[in-house]
Parts: structure tokens; sequence; C-alpha cells
């Protein structure tokens, strides 16, 4: 009994021991980025047909659906990489200010289309030829590419090294070592840029010859990475 006591003792002094000697550590993070080409863009098409009866709205929204299945076919986008069967319709209501009350004046249907382009040189193509099967709203195109998880990977590295170095060179300031990351926590920024044009910019530009499919220049995208990375210090 007595030699369990004592075994007890001897542990319970031990963990006191160990909290009053904490760890002392320097938290720090690091930044880093790395620009690459893309090589694919997401368009997000819309067609918003205002008539005065619903079948009327559909009808039209669905004539140029299939308009833009046929562009897609056409340009040789596989129909898994288009996607059109986002749909709705409401009805059109607008305030009549002598009767003092709403009043329907028609329907809307609207058709979204979305197409994942593959071959950034028909992306000019496939944004005005869009407009002239009917569409009257384009988002911004969404840029990305397939080496963007490499790149991302090699903006760690760069983050890493900079936590270090930023670590060693405060150690070095108090008279100690950098031991060893004792934790480590990463994050990402990625902000794909757009071409010239986008939104409701797009349509006005198609009425202007001079814009041609030559004109949507895609900038570089710029994948950034943030590492925080805590450190054991140690005697120099």
């Amino acid at each position: 009994m007595r030699k369990l006591i004592s075994i007890i003792f001897v542990l319970a002094t031990g963990v006191v021991f160990a909290a009053d000697d904490p760890a002392r550590t320097i938290s720090v993070s690091g930044t880093g980025s790395v620009e690459l080409a893309p090589d694919k863009a997401t368009l997000v098409l819309s067609i918003v047909a205002r008539e005065a009866d619903v079948e009327t709205a559909q009808s039209k929204a669905a004539e140029v659906t299939a308009k833009i299945l046929a562009l897609a076919d056409d340009l040789n986008i596989e129909r898994n990489l288009v996607d059109t069967t986002s749909a709705s319709v409401r009805p059109d209501y607008r305030w009549n200010r002598d009767s003092e009350e709403q009043e329907l004046r028609g329907y809307i249907a609207e058709r979204q289309m979305r197409i994942e382009v593959r071959d950034l040189e028909q992306l000019g193509v496939v944004i005005e030829r869009a407009v002239k099967a009917g569409v009257n709203q384009v988002m911004p195109p969404q840029l990305d590419s397939s080496n963007r998880r490499d790149a991302y990977r090699d903006a760690l590295d760069k983050a890493a090294l900079d936590a270090k170095e930023t670590a060693t060179r405060l150690a070095a300031s108090l008279d100690l070592k950098l031991g060893s990351a004792i934790r480590v926590d990463a994050g990402s920024n990625i902000r794909p840029p757009v071409p010239m044009f986008g939104g409701r910019q797009v349509a006005m530009a198609m009425s202007d010859e001079a814009a041609a499919p030559e004109t949507y220049n895609a900038a570089d995208m710029k994948v950034s990475a943030t590492i925080s990375v805590v450190f054991e210090l140690v005697d120099d």
C-alpha cells in the first residue's frame, strides 16, 4: 500500500514540475504566391424573357436555350460541360400610381446556362455568338487552371520558407535558437481574373463591330497561400 502511494506521489510531482516549466514558443505567419496562366473558363449565361403570358415567355426562353446547346455542339464543347437545368418563371408586377395597386403586366421566364470552356481561344466566340442567339445576361467569366492544385502547393512551399525565415530572424534577435515546428495551419486565397468585358458590358459591346473575339484576353491567375507556424524556442 505504501509503495502504491509513493508511486502516485512521484507521478503527481512530475506533472507539477512540467507545469512549472512551460515550453517557450514563437508564432509567425508566412505568405507565398505563384502566377500561372489559366487554361479554362466557366461562363454563366441567362435569357430573361418578359412576355404577356407564361407560355410565350417559356417558349422564348426555351428557344434561346436550344440555340446555346446547338452552339456548344458546333464548337465541339461536350454536353457534360453544359448545364441548362436552371429555370424559373415569375409574375411581372408593376405599381399603378392611379389605382395604388400592383397590376400584373406579364410573366418573366428565365433560363440560366453554365458552360465550361476548355479552350480559351473560344471564349470570345462563345460570348459573342451566345448574345447573338438571344442571351441577354452574361456574368464575368470565372477563369481557372488545371494546374491550380500544383501551383497552390508551390505557393505553400514559399509561405513555409517565409515563415521559417521570419521565425529564425526573431529568435536570433532574442539570443535564442529556433526549434521544431509544433503546429502548422495553412490557408489559400485564389483570385482568378476576368477578361476585359463582363456582365452588362458584354451585351453592350456586341453592338459594336469592333468587339471581335480577339479582344478577350485572359490575364494570369495568382494563387496565394498563407501559413501560420508555432515553433519551439531553445537556448542558443
